[in-house]
């Protein structure tokens, strides 16, 4: 699964795998209490499900699919040839013989939806429990890639290949140039995309006469749906907004999209002022705070019925793409976890708003005339049970400085560039340690002594990067 999401100069030195119920939290931060990124199955388990009349036959699959197999699936039904980088393979038992193209297709990636929430929520959640009864739903659809993080999933389910290709593998990067993190689609690049995703492929081969909108709760969900847009050679501009977290509005990047003119309106202040600042007891008076709340999902939700109505989709005989990230989903669950009443409260309204955005895409469409697939880009933990815990981030580095650095861990509390064997750790590099390996080897260690160390106090197994490298080497090249 390292394998799967390895890919040079944008990885770490070191790759771990939290002990089954065990995570890994920046200690002190109350918004990110559940953390994923690991195999175990309430990260990787996510919920897969295509819906339309006349497209889609009806049934229950138990055959084990991916999130790969999502682009060519609908690339089959757009009559396109998948990209050649493309991994996945078309799920045939879904798709109804001789099926039409459908005049739009909806993706909507429900971020860190588990797939027992389909079960656990499901009186509360009527619109996504109908689509799974009338629709194709396959009970073993998973990750195969780690970290199971937004960013790889989204970009995977876009491009419908795994990490390694795409390039997409952390939600934060390390630049060895700068010494600084910095967010995956840094400054809202998309150019970072390494493979052509569905949309990409449909806006080339109809000259960018379709219509192709994205919209997602961060640029790491969004541009990964979204693809390169103008962005890419011949490539004409998408309709593509992400949420930003500085100034509670949307943003994107005009070199490659087009911002709808529709959420000029909408901001995340206007929500979080008219609730007093406050939801179910918790401040979310931030543009940060106020994503960690089912208001957000409603603000999500305003915006979308706001862009859906001002495209002029199923206008013609070209399918158009709809593509979504509603994030609430995982920004709650990171606060309050999968069996919180939050959690609960989150998905009533994404249920509520899908079901919105749904009657105005079959409005436009026309009845029979869309299809829609919905799924997760992975899961989420729960609390750790007995025996297990949260890690801290400064616990493992503290400890790897008194094991190899000495000298570092005579100031307690530091690590990064220049004063640590550990450049880069942050929960948001899901599972990777950056490694000062010259400071390393210089102390007459390897990176290999890290990861037997990390082996023996923390963690069910940790794999260094030529470890990775080498089981990448014995994975097939294509589907």
């Amino acid at each position: 699964m390292f394998a799967r999401g390895y890919f040079p100069g944008r990885s770490g030195q070191v790759f771990y795998v939290p002990h089954e119920g065990d995570f890994v939290v920046n200690a002190g931060d109350d918004l990110e209490m559940f953390v994923h990124g690991s195999p175990w199955e309430y990260d990787t388990h996510i919920p897969l499900l295509f819906h339309g009349s006349g497209f889609i036959r009806q049934g229950t699959w138990s055959d084990p699919v991916v999130q790969q197999d999502v682009a060519p699936t609908l690339a089959r039904l757009l009559a396109v040839r998948p990209g050649p980088t493309t991994t996945g393979r078309v799920l045939e038992q879904a798709i109804e013989p001789d099926a039409p193209r459908p005049r739009v297709i909806a993706v909507v990636v429900l971020d860190g939806m588990r797939a027992d929430y389909f079960e656990t929520y499901r009186d509360v959640m009527p619109v996504l429990t109908r689509l799974r009864a009338e629709g194709a739903w396959f009970a073993r659809a998973g990750v195969n890639s780690l970290p199971t993080a937004t960013s790889g999933g989204h970009a995977t389910l876009g491009t419908g290949t795994d990490p390694r290709v795409h390039g997409i593998v952390v939600n934060r990067l390390f630049s060895r140039i700068t010494r600084r993190e910095q967010e995956v689609f840094h400054e809202l690049d998309p150019r970072e995309l390494m493979a052509l995703t569905l949309a990409d492929l449909w806006n080339l081969a109809t000259d960018g006469r379709a219509r192709i909108v994205a919209l997602g709760g961060a640029i790491r969900a969004a541009a990964g749906l979204a693809g390169r847009g103008a962005c890419l050679v011949n490539g004409r501009p998408v309709t593509a907004a992400s949420y930003s977290a500085q100034d509670g509005g949307w943003e994107t990047n005009p070199m490659c999209y087009a911002m709808p003119d529709a959420l000029g309106a909408i901001a995340g202040e206007q929500y979080w002022q008219a609730a007093g600042g406050a939801w179910m007891g918790h401040d979310i008076a931030s543009p940060s705070r106020f994503r960690y709340s089912g208001l957000f999902a409603r603000f999500e939700g305003d915006a979308l019925a706001a862009v859906l109505e001002r495209e002029p989709l199923g206008a013609d005989g070209i399918t158009d793409l709809v593509l979504v990230n509603f994030k609430s989903p995982d920004y709650v669950g990171h606060a309050f976890g999968p069996a919180s009443r939050e959690i609960r409260e989150t998905l009533i309204e994404v249920d509520r708003q899908l079901g919105r955005a749904l009657r105005i895409i079959e409005e436009k469409a026309g009845p029979g005339g869309s299809v829609v697939a919905v799924t997760a880009d992975h899961g989420m933990p729960g609390e750790p049970p007995a025996g297990r815990r949260r890690i801290t981030l400064r616990e493992v580095a503290d400890a790897l400085n008194q094991q190899f650095s000495p000298a570092s861990a005579r100031r307690p509390g530091s690590f990064g560039p220049g004063v640590s064997i550990v450049e880069y750790f942050n929960s948001e590099s899901n599972a990777q340690i950056h490694l000062d390996t010259a400071r390393l080897d210089a102390l007459g260690h390897s990176v290999r002594d890290v990861a037997a160390f990390l082996e023996s106090r923390f963690f069910a197994a940790a794999f260094t990067e030529d470890e990775v490298r080498a089981a990448q080497t014995r994975l097939p090249l294509g589907r």
